[in-house]
C-alpha cells in the first residue's frame, strides 16, 4: 500500500519552490508514496505545476495567527485521510499543531520553536544545512546517522515547475510583440532592504531595449508603484516616448501566479530582487542576474545553474533586516546597473557593455 505523506508547506512562494526539492527526494526514493501539501490557497495554482504533488489541501490559516480551536478542528478533519507521516517545514510551533492533532504517527521536522512534544522524530542539527534547500531535503534523512551536514546528502534535484505556452488572448491583452523578453522581478514581500533602486531597474531597462529586448515588468497589486515609479524613470532618458516606452511592459497586476510563470518561461533573461519571483524564475529555467543586499547567497540562493548573483560587501551585510538599520541602503546601492547589465549580457551569450 502507498504510503500518504503529507506536507505542511511553508507561508512564502519563495520557500514553497525551495521546499520542491524534497518532494523530488521522496518520490525518487519511493515512487509509490502518495503527497498531499497542505499549503496556502494563494500558491496552489504554483504548486499543481509540480508533479509530484497528487493533491492539494487549504491551509485556511493566515500567517502568524494561532486559533487553538480551529487547528483542533482541522486535524480532526485530516485524521480521516490515514496519513502515514507528515513532513512540517516552517519552524514554528503552530504549524506542528494540525499533524498532531490530526494523530500522525511520524512528525518530522527541524528543532524550530519548542515543539518537542509535537515534532516527534526531529532534526536538531540545522545549521549544518545552510541552506534552507539543504535542510528541507535533509529532512528526507531524518534517520539516517551518516547525514550529519550538507557535504552529506545525496545529490537532489532542484525546483522544475511545469511550463505552458501563454494563451494567444493573453498575449494580446497584454499588448506583447515579437521582442525577445528580459523580466523585471523589482518586487519583495520582505521589505525595502530588498529593493534594488528604481533607478538602477530602469537604467538597465534602457540598455536591453536599446540592444533589442522588450522588459517585462512583473509583480503584484503591492508591485504597481515600483514598476510605475521605474518606467517614470526611464522616461526621463532621451528619446524615450519613441525609443524606450514602447518596449516597457508594465504588467503588474495583470496576471495571475501562472500566468506570470508562463510569461517568464518564454523570457530570454531576467534580473530579480531576492524574492519569491526569483526563485519561480529559477525554477522555470530562465537566465538570471540575482540582487542580494540584506540577505545572503548562503541561504536562499537562486537554485538554478543559469544564475549569476551579485551581493554586498558592506561590513553589515547579511543583516537580514526588512528595512536599512543605517539608513542608507548601501548594501543595494553598491550593486550598480553597470554590473547587472554586465552580467546578465554574459549569460545571454553576448558582448559585454
Amino acid at each position: 500500500m502507498a504510503q500518504r505523506i503529507l506536507i505542511i508547506s511553508p507561508a512564502w512562494l519563495g520557500d514553497i519552490i525551495m521546499s520542491q526539492s524534497l518532494l523530488k527526494t521522496l518520490k525518487q526514493r519511493d515512487p509509490s508514496c502518495e503527497i498531499t501539501l497542505y499549503a496556502p490557497q494563494y500558491a496552489h495554482a504554483i504548486i499543481a505545476r509540480m508533479p509530484e504533488v497528487d493533491h492539494l489541501i487549504v491551509n485556511p490559516f493566515a500567517h502568524g495567527a494561532l486559533q487553538l480551536g480551529a487547528r483542533y478542528a482541522e486535524g480532526q478533519k485530516l485524521k480521516a485521510q490515514h496519513f502515514d507521516c507528515a513532513y512540517i517545514l516552517p519552524n514554528s510551533l503552530k504549524s506542528a499543531l494540525v499533524p498532531f492533532f490530526a494523530g500522525i504517527k511520524e512528525r518530522i521536522g527541524l528543532k524550530g520553536e519548542s515543539r518537542y512534544l509535537l515534532i516527534n522524530r526531529m532534526r536538531c542539527d540545522k545549521h549544518n544545512f545552510p541552506r534552507m534547500v539543504e535542510r528541507y531535503v535533509a529532512l528526507a534523512y531524518v534517520d539516517n546517522p551518516s547525514i550529519k551536514s550538507a557535504a552529506d546528502l545525496p545529490e537532489f534535484a532542484y525546483p522544475q515547475l511545469t511550463l505552458e505556452p501563454p494563451s494567444a488572448e493573453l498575449l494580446a491583452r497584454l499588448g506583447l510583440k515579437a521582442r525577445p523578453l528580459i523580466a523585471l522581478g523589482c518586487g519583495a514581500n520582505y521589505g525595502p532592504a530588498k529593493l534594488w533602486p528604481v533607478e538602477y531597474f530602469a537604467a538597465a531597462s534602457a540598455h536591453f531595449i536599446r540592444h533589442g529586448y522588450g522588459i517585462l515588468a512583473l509583480g503584484t497589486d503591492k508591485d504597481k508603484a515600483t514598476v510605475a515609479a521605474i518606467k517614470a524613470v526611464l522616461m526621463t532618458e532621451e528619446q524615450a516616448p519613441n525609443e524606450l516606452a514602447p518596449h516597457f511592459y508594465d504588467i503588474a497586476g495583470r496576471t495571475n501566479l501562472t500566468e506570470a510563470l508562463d510569461l517568464v518561461g518564454t523570457c530570454r533573461g531576467a534580473i530579480c530582487n531576492d524574492s519569491g519571483l526569483m526563485h519561480t524564475v529559477a525554477a522555470a529555467g530562465v537566465p538570471q542576474v540575482c540582487l542580494f543586499g540584506s540577505t545572503s547567497t548562503g541561504y536562499t540562493p537562486p537554485l538554478s545553474a543559469q544564475a549569476l548573483c551579485l551581493e554586498s560587501t558592506q561590513p553589515c551585510h547579511p543583516c537580514f533586516k526588512r528595512t536599512c538599520q543605517l539608513g542608507t541602503y548601501q548594501c543595494l546601492k553598491e550593486l550598480t546597473p553597470e554590473r547587472a547589465i554586465a552580467a546578465l549580457s554574459r549569460l545571454l551569450g553576448e558582448d559585454e557593455p
